[in-house]
């Protein structure tokens, strides 16, 4: 195996190892990444928060139209018991009677309002609660979906380490300093296939003669264009 072909395995394994090393990365940010079930349970909360107000304004309007048809009760009573012979005082009971209740209708009107309101956000609520569920079992299925994948990938990164370290074994260590120097200057991609007379990264033309020396077991080439070590595949 030429020093370019052993140098270009050894790129195959890194590039995969990069691909791999992303996938976990990207698979880390998705289950740290909570914002949707966050934005969910404050949307529940303030559902709760709503729907306590609610019912706190419903038991209200219903103390009140209690209270109110009491005394209408008691006043009642007064004005028909036979006890009360006055007629003024009669008229006062009568008038308060009626006072009570034309108050009493507001009352009741204010009570209904309630009932409706309470519905609404005892609607709203189950609905919050729903989504929230929904939402969470979602995730549920989305973590395992991924816990999976990372298990492979961890793996997969295991597997290609050594594989890695058997290349790297077959490099001399100055072929492997120029590599790795060259992987940090080019994004990874150091040996470049050489394709149609070309070098495949950048397009630069490679005179005859140098091509003849890209097939060499013995010489490394480089691209005079890009820098890339050649390789003739």
């Amino acid at each position: 195996m030429s020093r370019a072909s052993s140098l270009h395995r050894l790129q195959e394994i890194d590039l995969s190892l990069d691909r791999a090393h992303a996938g976990l990365g990207e698979i880390q940010a998705a289950l740290e990444e909570r914002s949707v079930l966050q934005r969910l349970q404050q949307k529940l909360e303030t559902a709760e928060e709503q729907l306590k107000a609610a019912r706190t304004a419903n038991k209200s309007a219903e103390h009140a139209v209690g209270s109110q048809r009491a005394k209408i009760e008691i006043t009642d009573k007064k004005l028909y018991g036979g006890t009360i012979q006055n007629p003024k005082e009669l008229q006062d009971l009568q008038n308060e009677s009626e006072s009570l209740k034309r108050y009493l209708l507001t009352l009741e009107d204010r009570l209904l309002e309630s009932m409706v309101a309470l519905e609404e956000v005892e609607k709203l609520h189950e609905a919050s609660t729903q989504t929230l569920t929904n939402a969470e079992e979602d995730r549920a299925t989305l973590e395992e979906e991924l816990g999976e994948q990372r298990t492979k990938l961890i793996r997969e990164t295991e597997r290609l380490q050594t594989e890695r370290e058997g290349a790297v074994a077959s490099v001399s260590e100055d072929d492997l300093a120029l590599y790795e120097k060259l992987r940090q200057a080019k994004g990874g991609v150091v040996v470049s296939r050489l394709e149609d007379e070309c070098c495949s990264a950048c397009g630069m033309n490679i005179p005859p003669a140098k091509r003849q020396t890209v097939g060499s077991m013995s010489d490394l080439v480089l691209c005079t264009q890009c820098g890339r070590i050649l390789y003739a595949g």
